[in-house]
C-alpha cells in the first residue's frame, strides 16, 4: 500500500513539473503569419464580375432558411444542410464560406469549405469568426443585399476575405444568409501600413498597390506595385515586388506624353487612337446630316424620304458614341451608357432601314390605280414606337444589372447581352425577309440591293460578336472590340443607305452642267476628245426630247383659239368631264310644265348658249390633251 502511493505521488509531481515547465518553440507554419488577430479595412474590396448572381444566390438562401423558420422545421443539421448546398452553388469564384442565422431560435450556422468544416456560433464565438458573425448580423435590419469590407482572417489558410449578406421573412420567421469569398490581393490602403512595415514604397498618385498574404512568416503582409493606367516607368509595366523595390528606391512613374516610351505607353496610344476614331465618326455624320437637310428637295435624297436618313444618321451616331463611351472611368456609367447607346443606335439605325424596305415592299405590291405608299410621317411613329420600346427595356437593363467597379469590369450578366443580341438578329432576319420579298421590285438607284447588303454585313457582325462572347472573350469590356463593332455597323449603314444616292445626286448634277454648257451636237462628232458615256447619251436625250416636248406645246398654243387665254390652258385637276351650261330659269320652269312647247324652247337655248360669253374651251369633252403646261424644272436631269 505505501509503494502503491509513492508511484501516485511521484507522479503527480511529474505532471506538475510539466505543467510548470515553459512551452518550447515550435515551428509555425510557413504559410501563416505570427499573429492571426483579424484586420479590418475601411474600403470595399472590388466586387465580383457577376454581382448580380451573388446577391441572387444569397437572397434564395436567406429565403429557404426563412421558410424552414416558418414551418417549424429549422436545426442545426437542416441549416448546415443548406449551407452546404449554397457553397456547391455554380459561382465564379465559388463561394469560401456561408454562414446562416435566426436569432429568435438561437440558430447560428458558419460552413468553411476549404478545408471543409462546420462551426456553431454557441460553440465557437473567437476573435477570428466576429467579422463573418458581424457580416451576418449586418444585414438584419435592413431590406437590400449588404457588401461587407475586406479583412483579414486567420481561419484555414489566413487571406482576404470578403461578404454580402441578406435576410428575409418578416417577424419571427426572419433568416439571414451571407455568402463569403477569399480575395487573393486587395488595394493599399493605411490600415494596413503596420503590418506592411511602413507605407509602401509606390506613389500613391502614379501607381497602383496591392497586398496579398507573405509567405514570409515574419512579415505579416507583402505588397507589389505598378503604374496606373497612362503612366509609364523605366522598370517596365508589370508588378514589382517589394524586395524589387527596396533595390530601385521610391517607384514614381511618368504620364504618358511627349518622350515617353512607346513601348509603355502603346495601349494609351491604341486608346487614344480609337477614341479619335470614333469621334470622327461622329462628326461624319453631322457633316452627312447637313448635307441631307440642305439637299432635302433633290430628287437622289426626296425619293429615299429625308426624314428617314436623317433618323438612319442618328442612329449611326449613337452607335458610334457607345464605342467612346468605353473610356468612362466609372465602370457603373461606362456599362449603362454603352448598352442605351448602342441598342437606341441600332433601333434607330436599322429599324429604319427595315421600314424603308417594307415601303419598297408596299409600293411593289401595290397595283390598282389608287397606289398607297406610305408617308415619311407614319414611318417615323413606327420608328418612334420601336425607340420607346428599346427604351423600356433598356429601363429594365438599368435596375437589374450591376457592373463592376474597377477600371476593366464590364456588365455583371451576359445573360442580358445574349437576350439582347438575339433580338437584334430576329429584326435583321425580318428586314431581310422583306427585302427577299421585294427582289423582283423595280427600284430605283439599285436601293433594295444596297439596303439588304446593309442588313447582311450587320447580321454577320452581331452573329460573329456573340460567338466571341459565348467563347469567353468577354468583347464588351474591350475598347478595341467595341469600335471595331461601331464602325462595322455605323459604317454598313452609311456605305450601303447613303453613298448611293449622295453619288448619283452628284453625278447628276454634274453631267446636267457639262451638257448645259455645250451645244446639242457639241461633244458628240469625230472632234470630240472622248466617247460619251451611256449615261451622258441618255442625259443628252432626254434633255433634248423635253425641249423638243415643250416647243411643240408652245406651237400648238400658239394662236389656237380652243385654248383659253384667259386661264392659261390648264384644266383644273379635280375635274374627269366637261361642265356642261345646265340651261336658264325658263328652261327648268317649261321642264317642271311638261316640256310644252319644245320647239321655242329649244330655239331659244340654243340662243342663249350663243350668245354666252362666259364659256371656255375646258369645257369641250372633245379635249384630251395632257398637261401642256412645264416649268424649267422639267428640264433637269
Amino acid at each position: 500500500m505505501g509503494a502503491r502511493w509513492a508511484r501516485c505521488a511521484a507522479l503527480a509531481l511529474v505532471c506538475c513539473a510539466c505543467a510548470a515547465a515553459p512551452a518550447g518553440p515550435s515551428p509555425a507554419p510557413s504559410s501563416a503569419p505570427v499573429s492571426c488577430d483579424p484586420l479590418l479595412l475601411k474600403r470595399t474590396p472590388p466586387l465580383p464580375q457577376n454581382v448580380r448572381e451573388y446577391e441572387a444566390a444569397v437572397v434564395q438562401t436567406a429565403r429557404a432558411l426563412s421558410e424552414l423558420v416558418e414551418q417549424g422545421a429549422a436545426d442545426e443539421a437542416r441549416a448546415a444542410a443548406l449551407a452546404r448546398a449554397a457553397a456547391r452553388a455554380p459561382l465564379h469564384p465559388p463561394p469560401a464560406a456561408v454562414a446562416l442565422g435566426a436569432p429568435q431560435l438561437h440558430l447560428g450556422i458558419l460552413y468553411i469549405a476549404e478545408p471543409p468544416r462546420l462551426i456553431v456560433f454557441q460553440q465557437n464565438n473567437s476573435a477570428t469568426l466576429q467579422q463573418f458573425w458581424r457580416t451576418l448580423a449586418s444585414a438584419w435590419n435592413a431590406s437590400l443585399v449588404l457588401w461587407s469590407n475586406a479583412w483579414y482572417s486567420c481561419e484555414g489558410n489566413p487571406g482576404w476575405w470578403g461578404g454580402t449578406a441578406a435576410a428575409r421573412g418578416a417577424g419571427p420567421a426572419r433568416a439571414a444568409a451571407a455568402i463569403f469569398r477569399r480575395i487573393p490581393a486587395i488595394p493599399c490602403e493605411e490600415t494596413m501600413y503596420e503590418w506592411l512595415g511602413g507605407p509602401p514604397l509606390c506613389d500613391p498618385a502614379t501607381t497602383d498597390c496591392e497586398a496579398f498574404p507573405s509567405e514570409n512568416r515574419d512579415q505579416r503582409l507583402g505588397y507589389h506595385c505598378k503604374c496606373s493606367s497612362g503612366h509609364w516607368h523605366a522598370s517596365g509595366g508589370d508588378w514589382i515586388s517589394r524586395s524589387t523595390l527596396f533595390e530601385i528606391g521610391q517607384m514614381n512613374c511618368t504620364p504618358c506624353g511627349l518622350g515617353s516610351n512607346p513601348a509603355a505607353c502603346l495601349a494609351d496610344a491604341y486608346r487614344a487612337s480609337l477614341l479619335a476614331a470614333n469621334l470622327a465618326g461622329m462628326l461624319l455624320c453631322l457633316v452627312i446630316g447637313f448635307i441631307i437637310f440642305k439637299k432635302r428637295k433633290c430628287k437622289a435624297v426626296a425619293m429615299g424620304m429625308w426624314t428617314v436618313l436623317e433618323v438612319v444618321l442618328l442612329g449611326a451616331m449613337l452607335m458610334y458614341a457607345s464605342a467612346a463611351s468605353q473610356y468612362i472611368s466609372i465602370a457603373r456609367w461606362r456599362c449603362v451608357a454603352g448598352a442605351w447607346l448602342r441598342e437606341l443606335g441600332f433601333v434607330a439605325c436599322y429599324g429604319s432601314v427595315v421600314l424603308r424596305l417594307w415601303v419598297l415592299l408596299a409600293e411593289f405590291r401595290t397595283r390598282k390605280a389608287h397606289r398607297w405608299t406610305p408617308r415619311d410621317s407614319e414611318v417615323l411613329r413606327i420608328v418612334a414606337a420601336m425607340v420607346l420600346g428599346a427604351a423600356c427595356y433598356l429601363s429594365a437593363f438599368t435596375a437589374t444589372t450591376a457592373c463592376d467597379e474597377d477600371a476593366g469590369g464590364g456588365c455583371a450578366r451576359a445573360a442580358w447581352h445574349h437576350v439582347t443580341a438575339a433580338a437584334e438578329l430576329l429584326l435583321l432576319v425580318a428586314g431581310l425577309r422583306i427585302a427577299h420579298a421585294a427582289r423582283n421590285a423595280n427600284v430605283p438607284f439599285q436601293e433594295r440591293g444596297w439596303l439588304a447588303t446593309a442588313l447582311w454585313a450587320e447580321g454577320v457582325c452581331g452573329a460573329a460578336w456573340r460567338v466571341a462572347a459565348l467563347a469567353g472573350a468577354a468583347p464588351e469590356r474591350s475598347a478595341l472590340a467595341a469600335a471595331a463593332r461601331a464602325h462595322l455597323s455605323a459604317g454598313a449603314a452609311l456605305a450601303c443607305v447613303l453613298a448611293p444616292r449622295l453619288w448619283h445626286g452628284y453625278r447628276a448634277r454634274s453631267l446636267a452642267q457639262e451638257v448645259s454648257r455645250r451645244g446639242p451636237a457639241e461633244g458628240f462628232g469625230a472632234e470630240g476628245e472622248e466617247e460619251p458615256t451611256s449615261e451622258e447619251v441618255r442625259a443628252e436625250l432626254k434633255r433634248l426630247y423635253v425641249q423638243l416636248e415643250i416647243l411643240r406645246n408652245q406651237t400648238l398654243r400658239r394662236d389656237n383659239p380652243h385654248i383659253s387665254k384667259r386661264r392659261g390652258g390648264r384644266k383644273p385637276p379635280h375635274r374627269r368631264f366637261s361642265l356642261q351650261k345646265k340651261g336658264s330659269r325658263e328652261k327648268a320652269l317649261q321642264a317642271r310644265r311638261g316640256c310644252k312647247n319644245k320647239g321655242g324652247s329649244a330655239s331659244a337655248v340654243e340662243a342663249s348658249e350663243a350668245g354666252d360669253a362666259s364659256r371656255t374651251p375646258e369645257d369641250s369633252v372633245c379635249s384630251a390633251e395632257g398637261p401642256s403646261h412645264y416649268t424649267d424644272g422639267d428640264t433637269q436631269a
